[in-house]
């Protein structure tokens, strides 16, 4: 049996990997990681799977309470001060606690089915090419020999932007690679769709991203300094309490089944405006919104990089 969030977050390690062999017989999916792990002050078991060279983690499903109610906000007087800085360049008129709450999906309580979710978001337009292509070996070497500790392993992932990505084992060979062609929103539902995976919904999304934490963003209420993007250590850098590495770079949006929203970014448009710490930070809260810059990329498929998380339901 495939059980719900609530039950998942009670369950010993030794209860908990049964049930993620269970997942693995059932879906078809190699059982790669199981382990218990932490995250912001709570310890949950991980499942990690394989599914065609992609890597999985198991998110439980079931009734969730998602989104964020601003009225609950308690801001520290950093955030205070930097969001009045802020207000007072770019006109804003609200306070921070509505100001947040207007950038923000409402609290609400949904049933979300069980899924396994990508661990990474990946660049649309993926065409699966052998690990040995020459394009994909000419890419890894230049990678490889960058220079970095000589005990450091490969990265697990690497990409090039409209170009190609890889998955990479430890010890640096390719274990799957694509080459990427230029996407549309309906290609790539359509391309995962014929995989027996999809995009996640908003609620998914959030539910996945959050593990049902309350606070503004998956680790509390407050932000380190500096933004979200320069910040390349800190807690939106590790992964989540289900093991995904998600909302990370506000840059980097993703796309999700309702076409005209994006969760996990606003294409960098805080950061690139320089617009303090506080902003940057919203925009990687889990329920943030920008319906403007949604708008605009759902219009136009030519708009950027189109990031995607796929999900395999188990239900």
């Amino acid at each position: 049996m495939i059980i719900d969030a609530a039950q998942w977050f009670g369950l010993d390690t030794v209860a908990a990997e049964k049930v993620a062999t269970s997942i693995a017989v059932r879906s078809g999916a190699e059982l790669a990681e199981f382990r218990a792990h932490e995250y912001a002050g709570r310890r949950v078991p991980v499942a990690g799977f394989v599914v065609g060279g992609e890597r999985f983690a198991f998110v439980p499903g079931g009734e969730v309470t998602v989104g964020f109610d601003g009225d609950r906000f308690e801001p520290t007087p950093q955030q205070e001060a930097c969001f009045a800085d802020s207000a007072a360049e770019y006109g804003i008129e609200r306070d921070i606690r509505q100001f947040t709450d207007s950038v923000t999906s409402p609290r609400r309580t949904v049933v979300v089915p069980p899924l396994l979710v990508a661990v990474e978001a990946v660049e649309a337009g993926a065409v699966a090419v052998p690990p040995d292509h020459p394009d994909i070996v000419r890419r890894v070497d230049r990678l490889q020999r960058q220079p970095r500790p000589a005990a450091e392993p490969a990265p697990g992932q690497a990409e090039w932007a409209g170009a190609a990505r890889v998955t990479l084992r430890p010890d640096w060979t390719v274990e799957a690679a694509w080459l990427l062609d230029a996407p549309s929103y309906d290609g790539e539902v359509a391309r995962l769709a014929g995989l027996g995976q999809r995009l996640l919904t908003p609620d998914e999304w959030e539910h996945a991203c959050g593990a049902g934490a309350t606070t503004l963003f998956r680790w509390g209420d407050a932000n380190p300094e500096s933004d979200p993007w320069s910040a390349r250590t800190g807690p939106h850098r590790g992964p989540n309490l289900f093991g995904l590495n998600i909302g990370q770079d506000p840059y980097r949006e993703e796309r999700t089944a309702i076409r005209d929203v994006l969760c996990g970014g606003d294409g960098g448009t805080a950061v690139c405006g320089g617009s303090g710490s506080f902003l940057p930070w919203l925009t990687i809260a889990t329920a943030f919104r920008d319906d403007d810059h949604a708008a605009e990329v759902a219009s136009d498929d030519d708009y950027g990089t189109m990031r995607l998380r796929p999900a395999i339901p188990l239900t």
